[in-house]
């Protein structure tokens, strides 16, 4: 269904048409059929990567085909580093079409300290996407050499339509 522009003209003791009722009704549908993509890891995932990568390219990547509005991106998760060795940090980023969308340190840089378990979670809107098919994928770094990361299974990356 398309979105129709709500009436907003009314006066008063205008009775309600079925045409508006309809058109709220439809509205109402377009909005449950905005498009979204969720992935929830079912098994750790570990990896070394002193560049930003792909988490997992082939379960945490999601393409949606959008109408062209703003998209809405959404990660939470437990990490862990795999070790009782140093502190160190880590970062996350969104890829979006090729194109990462934080800064050097991505959108999240994480403080990792001996065995504690962070959790992480952050929410990044992408905006100026053109209508059509786009892919999102969530990936990492770690700022200590050799050090691996391990996404512990039950975390979730998302993106929907807004």
């Amino acid at each position: 269904m398309a979105w129709t522009t709500p009436k907003t003209d009314w006066a008063t003791g205008e009775l309600i048409t079925a045409s508006d009722m309809n058109a709220v009704g439809e509205n109402l549908a377009a909005l449950n059929d905005l498009a979204t993509a969720v992935y929830t890891t079912t098994e750790h995932i570990r990896a070394k990567a002193s560049e930003f990568t792909d988490v997992d390219s082939d379960n945490l990547s999601l393409t949606i085909a959008t109408a062209g509005r703003d998209v809405l991106v959404h990660f939470y998760g437990t990490i862990g580093h795999g070790s009782a060795s140093p502190n160190f940090y880590g970062s996350f980023d969104i890829d979006v079409d090729g194109v990462r969308q934080g800064s050097d340190d991505g959108v999240v840089k994480v403080y990792f300290y001996h065995d504690v378990y962070p959790c992480v979670s952050f929410t990044r809107l992408i905006q100026g996407l053109s209508a059509g098919s786009h892919t999102f994928k969530l990936q990492w770094k770690s700022y200590r050499s050799g050090m691996g990361l391990m996404l512990h299974k039950g975390a979730q990356f998302s993106v929907r339509e807004i």
